[in-house]
């Protein structure tokens, strides 16, 4: 499990490339819009992105005035449209889409997606900058990804670094699928974070097992911002996604589960050959 590991973080040529991408949007975006902060979110900060797969996230803090019409607040619809619209006239042969939260740019032939978030400042409670940013219906929700972030590293420090690659673990599950699983990483981090799975000297393949036990005995209902900002974080946008997310949570514990026993009476081919079931050949 610890060469898995290694094999899903993300290379340095995919670094450098996010690192690019982010830094011309930002300056396209920073001449158009009056932008008061760009900050870096989601997993490439928090460390649990994975090599080819993981989205870039950046959230882009708009001055109040960006987003009134006539006095009152627009569709947080329309100001992604601007967004959406405004980076279509910058990267005329690039795809550009609008998803419920953000403006998708897919770079490289969309191998490397970069999700721009539209955000505006709306308090600080206590000490931490609370935004709001589109909630996929026209209207607009509160979030603190830094806050976030902060709560997921001081997780994983205490987990002595194994948090981080757990969820990346996960994440690999969530890729290696035949058809790439809806489950939104950050209900993974938040989720893993909160419940201490990596608390402790146990291997990863336990972490691993207590995860999909975990998932399968919420039956994958949402979690409870733990910092009381976002309501209630859903694994996934729709029923049909949530219903294919149990099912193959379900298949997961069953092969985690025989692997785990496996390895405890030391048949360690065994045990491969159910971990590699789980990960689809991608063990």
């Amino acid at each position: 499990m610890v060469a898995l590991s290694n094999r899903v973080q993300p290379q340095n040529g995919e670094l450098m490339s996010a690192q690019r991408h982010r830094a011309t949007v930002r300056v396209r975006l920073t001449k158009t819009f009056d932008v008061s902060r760009v900050v870096a979110i989601g997993s490439h900060v928090r460390g649990t992105a994975v090599r080819r797969y993981s989205d870039l996230d950046m959230l882009v803090v708009l001055r109040r005035n960006q987003a009134k019409w006539g006095g009152n607040l627009m569709s947080s619809q329309t100001v992604l449209d601007k967004v959406r619209d405004d980076l279509g006239m910058r990267y005329v042969n690039t795809d550009i889409r609008r998803d419920q939260q953000a403006a998708v740019v897919s770079f490289a032939q969309g191998q490397q997606n970069l999700d721009v978030v539209p955000a505006l400042f709306s308090r600080f409670d206590p000490l931490r900058p609370i935004y709001s940013i589109p909630d996929g219906i026209g209207g607009w929700m509160e979030t603190s990804p830094e806050a976030h972030d902060r709560l997921f590293l001081n997780a994983n420090e205490r987990s002595s670094g194994k948090l981080r690659k757990v969820a990346q673990l996960m994440k690999w599950w969530k890729f290696s699928r035949a058809q790439t699983l809806p489950i939104q990483s950050f209900y993974i981090d938040m989720l893993l974070a909160k419940s201490d799975i990596c608390i402790g000297i146990k291997p990863y393949t336990h972490c691993l097992y207590q995860s999909f036990k975990l998932l399968n005995d919420r039956e994958c209902r949402g979690l409870q911002d733990p910092l009381g900002i976002a309501g209630v974080i859903y694994v996934a946008q729709t029923n049909p996604q949530w219903e294919a997310i149990c099912k193959a949570v379900s298949y997961g514990l069953e092969h985690a589960r025989a692997a785990i026993a496996s390895e405890a009476v030391r048949d360690f081919e065994e045990a491969n050959r159910q971990w590699n079931i789980v990960f689809n050949g991608e063990y």
